[in-house]
């Protein structure tokens, strides 16, 4: 609460000065009333009775164009600190008084909007969003929480909108980069029911959006592979794959299966081969792709070798372990002298250690948590 005490304290300094400037006893009073109030909501705040402070800041009938900034950054703050109730009590109070300026009308339209936010209340948000749209058109922040809350609702046509209504010329790469996932979200609706006509459409949207979309590579391919061409499948699923290796997982599968049919098997094999020069853990679905089709035939002694010499993870591990399992030149004590150097290798680094309650990983134990601070929450990882 320490933080609220030096940000009302100036306002006690502020009604002092504003006392001094005032020429009759009436003003004088009113003004000494101002800072007595603002000290007893302070010491409120730190005798943590919040809601008796609120009541002292919103009861109070004066508030002119400092006081209005503080009582906004002081809503602002509860809303931080999870207290988004008594943030809208503020908020709202401050949104009736009549002496807000235009600009700070619509600054504390948009902290009541982001309060409805913080509470699930979606629909009052975008209601209060909408509003200072309407009414202020410069007002183009309000586009964001707008397009959080579109996401969230899943209204992508809507969302569209609130991203291009971030910037009306030429969209940068961040936001052609959303709408392509916009339009790829409703393309995923219509494959699902089978409407591969709408399929087309929002696929075209989308790369017209971001023509290097690996997701719009990815829905391309399954729209071929629904045609079963599984030909011009395959290639797009290559591409993206190529375009971006982290899609290895959820496309093994569907690559797998494509290739199988037309007999792709040895080509996606050599892509496999290839991105596990700059990434190990492609190893665990190469050597998966061994176990599910006989037709491979990958040396084992690249992997004899890896096994002792690379830092794997712990997945191409145990799928290493499936495939010594059938080598016969290898002994029984050869094969767990490899297992024991590859796991010796992967836990190199890995941190001993872990929070039970946020994840965050140490080297030595420690009693209380560094990261969030609870104690008796780190257990071996």
């Amino acid at each position: 609460m320490i933080e609220i005490l030096f940000l009302l304290l100036p306002l006690a300094f502020y009604s002092g000065w504003k006392a001094a400037k005032k020429n009759n006893l009436k003003q004088c009073v009113e003004s000494n009333k101002l800072a007595d109030d603002y000290v007893k909501g302070v010491n409120y705040l730190l005798s943590e009775k919040p809601d008796k402070a609120l009541e002292v800041f919103i009861n109070h009938p004066d508030v002119d164009e400092y006081t209005a900034e503080t009582y906004l950054l002081l809503g602002n703050m509860f809303r931080n600190r999870g207290e988004v109730d008594r943030a809208l009590r503020l908020h709202q109070n401050l949104m009736a008084r009549s002496s807000l300026s235009k600009d700070q009308k619509a600054a504390v339209m948009f902290a009541l909007g982001e309060d409805y936010l913080a509470a699930g209340m979606l629909d009052r948000a975008e209601g209060v969003f909408q509003e200072l749209l309407n009414t202020t058109p410069r007002a183009v922040n309000a586009c964001v929480p707008l397009r959080q809350i579109y996401e969230q609702t899943h209204e992508w046509e809507k969302a569209i909108d609130a991203t291009i209504c971030l910037q009306q010329k030429k969209l940068p790469i961040a936001y052609q980069k959303l709408i392509a996932h916009y339009y790829s979200e409703m393309a995923d609706v219509e494959m699902e029911q089978g409407n591969l006509h709408k399929v087309e459409e929002f696929i075209a949207k989308a790369y017209k959006s971001y023509k290097k979309s690996a997701r719009v590579m990815v829905l391309q391919a399954d729209l071929q592979e629904r045609k079963k061409n599984y030909k011009q499948a395959f290639k797009l699923y290559l591409k993206a794959l190529t375009n971006d290796a982290h899609l290895l997982a959820p496309l093994f599968k569907k690559i797998t299966t494509v290739a199988t049919k037309i007999g792709k098997i040895k080509e996606f094999e050599m892509l496999l081969f290839e991105l596990y020069g700059h990434d190990n853990s492609a190893l665990a679905y190469l050597l998966e792709l061994v176990r599910l089709d006989s037709s491979t035939h990958i040396a084992t002694e690249f992997l004899l070798e890896d096994l002792k010499n690379k830092r794997l993870d712990i997945y191409s591990i145990s799928k290493s372990i499936d495939i010594l399992q059938t080598n016969k030149k290898c002994s029984e004590d050869e094969k767990l002298s490899l297992i024991k150097f590859a796991l010796d290798h992967y836990l190199q680094g890995k941190a001993a250690f872990q929070c039970l309650n946020c994840g965050y990983q140490m080297q030595d134990y420690l009693w209380r948590c560094p990261a969030c601070y609870q104690w008796d929450k780190v257990s071996h990882a």
